[in-house]
């Protein structure tokens, strides 16, 4: 290698060495900082990870207060006629809803002349709808989401009765389910 360059300086190998030792000690400094960094970042995300931990727990230790209302309170809340058609069209949501890959025999009868289904006494003014449901399902375990689809919807359903039969082809289900309505011109 030369030791003059083409200007008549002579050239030092040491300032080289110097520069690769400067540059090698700031990548093992940037290196040490970049994981201080990353572990501060990770110990500050534990911290968050505890705190959410304890929230959740600490939300599903405590129970909320269950309250029930009465009919009374509930009477303005209840539809003022019987509409067949909406309870029809609520029917056929939540059987679409419950995503049955197939059904037959589905039939539902309508009887507005019952009794309260309760044995507690009832408002004069509540009147009940008794609807009888039978259908054959190839899937038994979708009756479940087709009663949780019924009971999203904001009527007020009571199943009385829930008989399932298994079948090799799937089940049939029967059910007694009522529904009320205010009826305003008993109250007036």
């Amino acid at each position: 290698m030369r030791k003059y360059d083409i200007f008549g300086k002579k050239v030092s190998q040491v300032k080289f060495l110097y520069l690769l030792i400067v540059i090698f000690l700031v990548a093992i400094a940037g290196y040490f900082g970049v994981i201080n960094l990353q572990e501060s970042r990770l110990y500050e995300l534990e911290q968050q990870e505890r705190a959410i931990q304890r929230q959740i727990n600490q939300l599903l230790s405590t129970e909320e207060p269950i309250t029930y209302q009465t009919i009374d309170e509930l009477l303005p809340y209840l539809p003022t006629t019987f509409d067949q058609y909406v309870i029809s069209t609520e029917f056929l949501e939540a059987r679409n809803a419950a995503s049955f890959q197939a059904f037959s025999n589905y039939s539902v009868n309508y009887n507005t002349q019952v009794a309260s289904p309760f044995s507690e006494p009832m408002p004069p003014q509540l009147k009940y709808v008794r609807i009888s449901m039978n259908i054959t399902v190839t899937e038994p375990a979708k009756l479940l989401d087709f009663i949780e689809e019924l009971y999203a919807h904001d009527r007020l359903y009571y199943i009385q009765q829930f008989n399932v039969t298994l079948t090799t082809e799937g089940a049939i289900a029967q059910f007694i389910i009522f529904t009320f309505y205010h009826d305003i011109e008993t109250t007036t």
